[in-house]
């Protein structure tokens, strides 16, 4: 009787012990933080001075050739940078569920900056807050432009993605997206610019009293096959009054066309797009908008205005070969004039006196743990009109001009 009773007290201590440990364990925060980020460094090395941002970061297409009265070309110069401004950390986070929705958002920041005047210095790139339903998602923050597609991103070592021939634009928006199906998609978005404008007046598109809207479809299981088609339209009034002090009112529409696919097969990935449309500067590609020249001016010296079109096309084709990588990208812009008579304004367009671009970087990556080492070649061609038409469609072009870039990049992700 003595031992079942000291087996009982024995058990009720190690119960009243085990609630009171219990009781004493901290709950599970109400919210998780994922950081997340990388440290960057590069060398690179270009044969011609260039259309560039950040110290040469962010770059675009060589210049017009600029000779001296000896017949020299003074933009062919070799030039060497290192930098480390495009180092990038952000963190997730994940809290409890609000309105049947599970809750999430995102911070991301790096020191790529602004502006050419602030680099160096921490800028936004990210911030988002996202809520996602069985089928529906809802993304308000500044995100990707929907014209940036995740899923069919370039991945050359050099910054930008593909920049000028891929679109680069994160803008504050309002995003829901519909999920039919596993494997359809469709989207709609509202936006205004951000850091990345359309090139003349900075207010123009908040002018117009307008966001962009942006539809977007695409199928597949994402991960091995996506393909989709993205159509958008944007506002811009970049004047309040004329130079004859009046007001006024002239807004100019433009358009957005996109298609792009992904095809994955064993451990070849092959990406490719086209983009079309009207004014594509502030996804940070070529074209712009000026005036609409005609025989009769509007009223109070105002005049309306009128679009350059741009066609832009790439193809991005990637290799795994364990823990090595090869790959290709290649890009083609060309500018197709406007629907109207044409009159350049200063500032308004992003080099309204080329002709077209191409681009061919063949590149390699080696993955040791949480460190990335990438090494590409490119080579960018920019072909400058001579001559043009009243609706500024090249009718003659100079001799192409070339840069051949070497970037050798070191990453340690975390």
């Amino acid at each position: 009787m003595k031992t079942i009773t000291k087996l009982i007290i024995v058990a009720m201590l190690n119960i009243t012990l085990g609630l009171k440990l219990m009781a004493q364990e901290p709950e599970k925060p109400k919210f998780e933080l994922k950081p997340y980020g990388f440290v960057l460094y590069e060398i690179i090395m270009d044969t011609y001075k260039s259309t560039d941002a950040r110290d040469g970061e962010l770059y675009f297409y060589p210049l017009p050739e600029n000779l001296d009265i000896n017949g020299n070309d003074i933009n062919k110069k070799i030039q060497l940078q290192m930098l480390s401004l495009s180092s990038r950390f952000g963190t997730k986070i994940l809290g409890p569920d609000l309105l049947g929705a599970k809750a999430s958002g995102m911070l991301e920041a790096d020191f790529f900056a602004t502006q050419n005047d602030y680099a160096r210095l921490l800028r936004i790139r990210h911030a988002t807050i996202n809520l996602k339903w069985e089928k529906t998602e809802l993304l308000v923050g500044q995100f990707w432009h929907p014209a940036v597609v995740l899923e069919v991103l370039p991945n050359p070592v050099s910054f930008g993605a593909g920049t000028p021939f891929h679109a680069l634009n994160r803008s504050p928006q309002i995003r829901f997206t519909y999920y039919p199906t596993e494997t359809v998609r469709l989207s709609a978005t509202a936006l205004t610019q951000g850091y990345h404008k359309s090139t003349g007046p900075a207010d123009a598109q908040r002018n117009s009293g307008l966001p962009e809207a942006i539809l977007q479809a695409s199928f597949g299981n994402r991960k091995t096959f996506i393909a989709g088609a993205t159509a958008g339209y944007k506002w811009l009034t970049p004047r309040l009054e004329t130079d004859s002090l009046y007001k006024t009112n002239e807004t100019i529409g433009q358009y957005l066309l996109t298609g792009f696919i992904m095809g994955k097969i064993n451990a070849t990935t092959v990406k490719a797009e086209v983009l079309y449309g009207e004014n594509l500067t502030h996804l940070v590609m070529i074209g712009g908008y000026g005036k609409k020249t005609t025989a009769t001016p509007l009223n109070d010296n105002d005049y309306e205005y009128t679009n350059l079109k741009t066609l832009s096309t790439w193809l991005d084709i990637n290799h795994s070969l364990g823990k090595t990588s090869i790959g290709l990208f290649a890009g083609y812009s060309k500018l197709n004039g406007a629907s109207d008579n044409y009159t350049s304004i200063e500032k308004y367009t992003r080099n309204d006196n080329l002709d077209y671009i191409y681009r061919i970087s063949p590149r390699m990556y080696y993955m040791e743990e949480n460190f990335t080492f990438g090494l590409e070649y490119m080579i960018t061609a920019a072909i400058y009109g001579k001559t043009w038409n009243d609706k500024h469609e090249v009718q003659s072009a100079n001799d192409p001009v070339y840069n051949n870039r070497i970037t050798l990049s070191a990453k340690y992700t975390f």
